[in-house]
């Protein structure tokens, strides 16, 4: 399960550029917006502009949904989410995709999946997982990943990974769909990953 975070250890970590949460927030109606939805609980005024960050991660948002937007549909397809299990299941996602390290492109894939995640719980009729959603890549960051945001310059360091190019992105890869999704998901109740995956090859 995702972790709660200390809020007022989040607010001093995020007062530096802007809140978690906002990117979060930012990014996840970007993307339901993109594909038609309306969400109206994301807390913002109207006509808001976005930040340089959360212009930033709305490109590479789009770069990534290139790559992995099928992929990831038929996987959150496979695995049946429901209200009782969506926490289960993207946690254990989630867990995967940096099991192994952290860079830049694997917190633009958490960003990426957690939009395609949003889209899904709109197309099965759970409009309330979404902030939900919210909650937990909040607290995924601010708390998993703080330490690394701090001494890689925070959203600061993002914005320098952006602003370097498709030839930064070279030595800060996407994690690759088998290691996003390599974890096995038989105690869920559904179809392993690692069936799925070879199904797909």
């Amino acid at each position: 399960m995702v972790k709660k975070t200390d809020v007022k250890a989040v607010n001093e970590f995020s007062c530096n550029m802007e809140s978690t949460r906002s990117i979060v927030v930012d990014y996840i109606k970007y993307r339901l917006d993109s594909c038609g939805y309306t969400w109206d609980n994301d807390g913002r005024q109207a006509n808001v502009t976005a930040s340089p960050v959360q212009t930033a991660m709305r490109s590479l948002g789009d770069e990534f949904e290139e790559r992995f937007r099928s992929r990831f549909d038929e996987l959150v397809q496979q695995l049946h989410v429901t209200p009782d299990n969506a926490s289960e299941t993207f946690s254990a996602i989630v867990a995967e995709t940096f099991c192994d390290g952290v860079n830049w492109g694997r917190i633009v894939a958490l960003f990426g999946f957690s939009g395609r995640f949003a889209v899904h719980c709109f197309q099965r009729n759970m409009p309330n997982m979404v902030d939900n959603v919210v909650e937990w890549v909040t607290a995924y960051v601010d708390t998993n990943l703080r330490e690394w945001l701090e001494s890689h310059g925070k959203w600061e360091g993002f914005l320098e990974f952006y602003d370097g190019g498709a030839e930064s992105r070279k030595n800060n890869p996407w994690p690759s769909f088998k290691t996003i999704c390599g974890y096995a998901a038989a105690g869920l109740g559904v179809l392993t990953l690692g069936a799925f995956l070879a199904q797909k090859s």
